[in-house]
């Protein structure tokens, strides 16, 4: 489909090209000639007043030669500028086509997984529930952890659905209402509700802020910290520690999540903020894969809709370093 479509850009670049070519061709050899036409005629008209026997002015013959020499050359011309706008014509349209194919590229592998992982789930509820069926309803404990996982199945499908729908709000550009937004409340209160979750694994949260305000969506910048310091949770080894710090530094906050985790493999870093990506270290992991790779790159859509830059530095086995900056109010 791109290919037809380069082939065609290149042919309205050059049909472009030629026509102003040959319009600039035209114009220069009807104005050659014509010059050439008059100032053969003063010259003759110069000569037959002193000297009508002097005959070394230009002849007409010489004019003629004169003109196809000039038409000679502006068809040379315009058979280079042909050649090199075919040329230029197709590199440009290439690139001029490159982002909507990569964007188109995109689209359809979205699309291809996030049909796959909506399908597990609900192929997980149908199995369970076939089964439960299959094996009767008078059993009350089998009833009971069937419907344990299809709840559990529900849930994921609904995180799923919450990140896609976010995701293509950030994607659509859609305005977010913008207000004040302490920094400071919003992470304290990102990790007291994180609290409990820790008590699970012994993860320690070591929190450092200060006082900070940017000009922001609340709900987007809760989501953010949020799937920030759940990932960080999540790959923390048991009785680990992660350290959250909010600093102002020159005309940004700056936001840091440090764990002491599995950490990322180095040939993985390049591809976390791409959709449904999984680090391999985490797919080896089936409590840990409970995730579906989007909340990273829903991360980085909410940061750069707030103007700021989101980094992650690792090394596998050590943990990771997320740093956030957002400008301040």
């Amino acid at each position: 489909m791109f290919k037809s479509a380069t082939v065609k850009l290149t042919l309205w670049y050059v049909l472009l090209i030629m026509g102003l070519s040959f319009l600039f061709s035209g114009v220069l050899y009807h104005f050659s000639t014509g010059e050439l036409t008059e100032a053969l005629h003063n010259q003759y008209q110069v000569l037959s007043d002193h000297d009508r026997s002097d005959r070394s002015y230009v002849s007409t013959h010489e004019l003629d030669t004169r003109s196809r020499h000039l038409l000679k050359n502006l068809v040379y011309f315009n058979i280079l500028v042909l050649a090199g706008s075919s040329l230029a014509s197709y590199i440009l349209a290439k690139r001029t086509l490159r982002p909507i194919e990569a964007a188109h590229q995109a689209q359809i592998r979205f699309t291809a997984d996030a049909s796959h992982e909506l399908r597990t789930p609900l192929a997980a509820m149908k199995a369970d529930t076939e089964a439960t069926l299959m094996r009767g309803s008078g059993n009350a404990a089998l009833l009971r952890r069937a419907l344990k996982d299809n709840l559990a199945d529900i849930e994921k499908l609904d995180k799923l659905t919450d990140h896609l729908v976010e995701i293509s709000r950030y994607d659509s550009k859609t305005a977010t209402p913008k207000e004040a937004v302490e920094m400071e409340s919003i992470v304290q209160e990102v990790v007291q509700q994180f609290n409990s979750r820790t008590k699970d694994n012994n993860v320690k949260i070591e929190v450092k802020t200060e006082p900070a305000r940017i000009h922001g969506d609340p709900h987007g910048v809760r989501q953010l910290i949020t799937i920030v310091l759940d990932n960080a949770i999540k790959y923390s080894k048991p009785k680990g520690q992660i350290k959250v710090t909010l600093l102002k530094k020159n005309k940004n906050v700056v936001i840091a999540v440090k764990d002491h985790g599995i950490g990322i493999p180095a040939d993985d870093l390049p591809h976390i903020f791409e959709r449904f990506y999984r680090s391999q270290n985490v797919n080896t992991n089936k409590k840990r894969a409970a995730g579906y790779g989007l909340g990273l790159p829903l991360a980085e859509d909410i940061v750069e809709i707030h103007g700021g830059s989101i980094a992650v530095h690792s090394r596998e086995h050590e943990g990771a370093t997320v740093t956030i900056t957002l400008p301040l109010a």
